[in-house]
Formats: C-alpha cells, sequence, structure tokens
C-alpha cells in the first residue's frame, strides 16, 4: 500500500484566490495523495470551493476557523484535506514572530490520519519568511517540541509545509534538521526548487532566486519504509492572461510504502 502525502501550495488563497480555488481541485484529484496540506488558506470562499470539489474523494479536513470576520488562528492558515479520517492532535502558535506574520498567527497544526495500513501523524506549518536567525531557530524548536511531545513508537510523523529555510543554507538547514529530529532526501523530479522566479510566473519579479524551501520531512519512529521518493511538481492552467501557475510555490510530493 502506497502513502502519498502532498504539501502542495503557499500562498494558493492570495488574491484573486477564488478563481484558482475551482482550478485547483481537477489537478489534485489527478495527481490523488492520500493527505493534501495547504498553507495560507484565509479566504473562506475559496476554502468552501475546495471543499465542495474535493469532498467525493478527500471527506475529512482540519485547520480552517475563520468565522464571519477573516481570522488567522489556524497555525498560520495550513488546512489539510484526507481520504481516510483524522483528528486534531494539537495546535500552535510561534511565540516569536515579526512583521505582518504577526497578522497571519504563523503556528503548526499536528494531526493523526487512520489510515488503513498504518496510521501517522502529519505536522502541516508554515514558518517565517523573514526574521533573525535565532527568530527562525525558535520556530524551529517550537515545531520539533510540537512533534517530540506526541512521539509514540511505531507511528510515523511526516511534517509538511513551507519552512522558509533554503536547502542550501549551510547554517540554518542542519538547525532545522536537528531541531525536528526528522529525516529529509532528494528531489527524484528535474525540478529542484519550490520557490523559483524563474520559472513560476506568479513569483517572476527575480530569476535569480531559485530554492528549495518547502519539505515533506519523515520521522520514522521506529518504522521502515521499503520506498521513499520526493518530488516537485509545477501545477499549470491558464486562469488569466498573464498567469498560468496556480501557486507561487510549486507542489513536493512524498511516496512512501511499508
Amino acid at each position: 500500500m502506497e502513502h502519498k502525502n502532498a504539501a502542495p501550495w503557499s500562498h494558493v488563497f492570495t488574491s484573486p484566490s477564488y478563481i484558482r480555488a475551482r482550478i485547483i481541485p481537477d489537478v489534485l484529484l489527478k495527481e490523488s495523495p492520500d493527505v493534501i496540506v495547504f498553507q495560507e488558506s484565509y479566504d473562506g470562499k475559496a476554502v468552501r470551493m475546495l471543499r465542495k470539489k474535493l469532498k467525493p474523494v478527500y471527506p475529512y479536513t482540519q485547520g480552517f476557523q475563520n468565522r464571519k470576520v477573516i481570522t488567522y488562528k489556524r497555525a498560520g492558515g495550513v488546512l489539510v484535506f484526507s481520504k481516510y479520517p483524522l483528528k486534531e492532535i494539537e495546535s500552535i502558535r510561534y511565540s516569536w514572530l515579526e512583521g505582518i506574520d504577526k497578522l497571519a498567527r504563523k503556528g503548526a497544526l499536528l494531526i493523526e490520519v487512520q489510515h488503513p495500513v498504518k496510521s501517522f501523524q502529519l505536522l502541516g506549518t508554515h514558518m517565517e519568511a523573514g526574521g533573525s536567525r535565532e527568530l527562525k531557530i525558535s520556530q524551529y524548536k517550537e515545531a520539533g517540541e510540537l512533534l517530540k511531545r506526541h512521539e509514540q513508537t511505531g507511528v510515523p510523523q511526516f511534517a509538511c509545509g513551507d519552512f522558509n529555510t533554503k536547502r542550501i543554507d549551510t547554517f540554518l538547514y542542519p538547525k532545522l534538521i536537528d531541531a525536528l529530529q526528522a529525516e529529509d532526501g532528494e528531489i527524484c523530479t528535474d525540478l529542484k526548487c519550490t520557490s523559483d522566479h524563474l520559472l513560476n510566473d506568479m513569483d517572476s519579479y527575480n530569476p535569480t532566486r531559485r530554492n528549495l524551501i518547502d519539505y515533506v520531512f519523515v520521522k520514522l519512529n521506529g518504522v521502515i519504509f521499503r520506498n521513499t521518493t520526493r518530488s516537485v511538481m509545477q501545477c499549470e492552467k491558464q486562469w488569466n492572461k498573464k498567469h498560468k501557475d496556480l501557486s507561487d510555490h510549486f507542489a513536493v510530493i512524498l511516496r512512501t510504502s511499508l
């Protein structure tokens, strides 16, 4: 049995989000991951569109809590869709935020997915875009502590999302891995970057900025997978005269099998 966990899009719900929300489910249904993780899901109308189109295959969701007015209460807009029953374990807001990220209440959401082969835990997050090294390390530690609090032998944990940390950063990236106590892996596709200003028409203002900053990390907790692969996927469909990319970040897809 194959697990497919996707952390497809950051900034999916920036304006005009409802237009892309009509298209995104078609792309997701073709790929058919077991679990989908979004960040910045602030637009209630867009979320309702997604839920309506995804519900036949992904009836289980966690994360979005906006009411009559926009309130950014769920770990910076983290939103999870699943084919299988899930429950929330814990949600945190990072204690150190700066600038506009204070409004977004960035944090992490940890859920349990009751997969028919093996239940697993999944952490979704969207970390600070800027800030000092000390701020970033603080958020790494809080996410790692969240995983550690709920760690169980025989229950794998996946940490998904926009960690806003370049893989080529020889100082911060090792700090992130150490804090999470999780494993990363090589990208097996020709596309290697998730924030790609050269190829992404929603993020094309600086073509020299091409980085891998979105990840799906694995904390095995005693479980052995026969195979694990990671890929980056560019999701496109023309949605106005200037744009066909459906998000300013490309999708990260993890495939595992027991």
